[in-house]
């Protein structure tokens, strides 16, 4: 049901579906989230996250090394994807991380971003309350524009790129901190996927960016099909 809110999920699936074997890096992977979803669309999987800790857990589900997104260890042009969520707004170099996904892709890879966005007014009063996240300092703030921007002047051209995720983001802190709240869950989804139709895809505290390499497509299945 959270696949509702989470737009990406539906198109990351459905590219995954594409390309069965698909070689993807996961930059930032911390305790292996999305390495286990990607592992279970048939990618095979490899994560970098600079902390110790969170490197060892995520090896659990697919092999997983120390490093950061300035400076990757790999050899390029290894990999069909390279996959960033939530990872952008801590970064020190943005173009260097950029650079080395860039090159780290084979020609027609894809880059597919998920990122926090100040779009919304109340994502930009969350930023203000909490600067970072997990003892992670945010050192970067965008609008979807500025991501759009950043991508292109990587040499990515941007195939497909949408806003989401109105106030559910907020609601999720809750149920953290007091289990039995998961029991209204539903709702507030409900209430999410209303704002999304009813206002559009102005505000979005989140979103997503399908981007890709310049070269012959990787993906037959790019992102670009009907909206999920």
């Amino acid at each position: 049901m959270k696949e509702r809110v989470f737009r990406f999920r539906a198109v990351e699936k459905r590219i995954a579906a594409s390309q069965p074997g698909f070689r993807v890096l996961d930059v930032g992977c911390g305790r292996g989230d999305n390495l286990r979803r990607l592992v279970r669309y048939g990618g095979r999987a490899f994560g970098i996250e600079p902390d110790l800790a969170r490197a060892r857990e995520a090896q659990s589900i697919a092999p997983a090394a120390v490093g950061v997104g300035e400076h990757l260890p790999l050899d390029s042009g290894g990999f069909d994807m390279v996959y960033i969520s939530h990872v952008l707004h801590h970064a020190r170099d943005l173009p260097r991380v950029l650079a080395e996904s860039h090159r780290l892709l084979a020609p027609g890879g894809l880059l597919f971003v998920i990122e926090t966005i100040d779009d919304s007014p109340l994502m930009r009063l969350a930023r203000a309350l909490q600067p970072s996240w997990e003892d992670d300092e945010v050192l970067n703030r965008f609008r979807y524009p500025d991501l759009v921007q950043a991508l292109e002047a990587a040499d990515f051209q941007v195939l497909r790129g949408e806003k989401f995720n109105w106030m559910y983001f907020a609601w999720e802190l809750l149920p953290r901190a007091f289990r039995p709240l998961e029991i209204l869950t539903p709702l507030f989804i409900g209430v999410e996927i209303l704002l999304h139709r009813l206002l559009g895809r102005r505000w979005g505290g989140h979103c997503y960016l399908v981007s890709r390499k310049p070269g012959p497509g990787i993906f037959p299945d790019e992102g670009l099909g009907p909206d999920p």
